[in-house]
This record gives C-alpha cells, structure tokens and sequence, in this order.
C-alpha cells in the first residue's frame, strides 16, 4: 500500500511539474505571435497560463513557510529532547573504578 500512495504522489508531482513547464514554455513562445485585437484567442490562453503559474507560485509560497514552521518546530522539540536527557556517568556507561 505504501508503494501505491509513492507511485500516486510522484505522478501527481510530474504532472504538476508538466503542467507548469508547459505553461511557462507556450508563454515564452507565444510572447511575440500577431495579435488580432482584443478578442485574441491565443492572449486568452496566455493569461490562463500566466494565471497558472500564479497560483502555483503561491501555493509554493505557502507549503514553503509551511516547511519552515514544521523544521523549527521539530528542531525546537529536539532540543527539549537533549535536555530532558542529562548526561550522567551511568547513562555514558562509564566505571567508577577507585
């Protein structure tokens, strides 16, 4: 099961991946093409592109502080976790021999 959600997560990713390097490619494609007023069928499509990489940007934006939150967050759990266990020459296994 674990191996089915990794496929499903991965394809989800390339298809994303896809999607905006197909946007970002037809946008700087078709940045100088004839434009015939402004009922222009392809400045539509350049606005959905330009449109979707917008929101994607944002979305990045947002699971990037995210990520950020949840890293300090862990980092700030770790560090309780080295406190709460001092060391002492029992835990180090070390022979009070006199």
């Amino acid at each position: 099961m674990k191996k089915r959600s990794r496929f499903f997560a991965s394809l989800a990713v390339l298809l994303i991946l896809f999607v905006l390097f197909a946007s970002l490619y037809f946008i700087l494609h078709e940045a100088h093409h004839d434009c015939s007023g402004d009922e222009c069928p392809v400045c539509r499509l350049i606005a959905v592109c330009r449109d979707t990489l917008n929101g994607f940007a944002l979305v990045a934006i947002l699971l990037a502080f995210l990520l950020a939150f949840l890293f300090r967050s862990s980092g700030s759990r770790l560090a309780r976790e080295e406190k709460r266990h001092a060391h002492t020459p029992v835990s180090l296994k070390v022979r009070l021999l006199n």
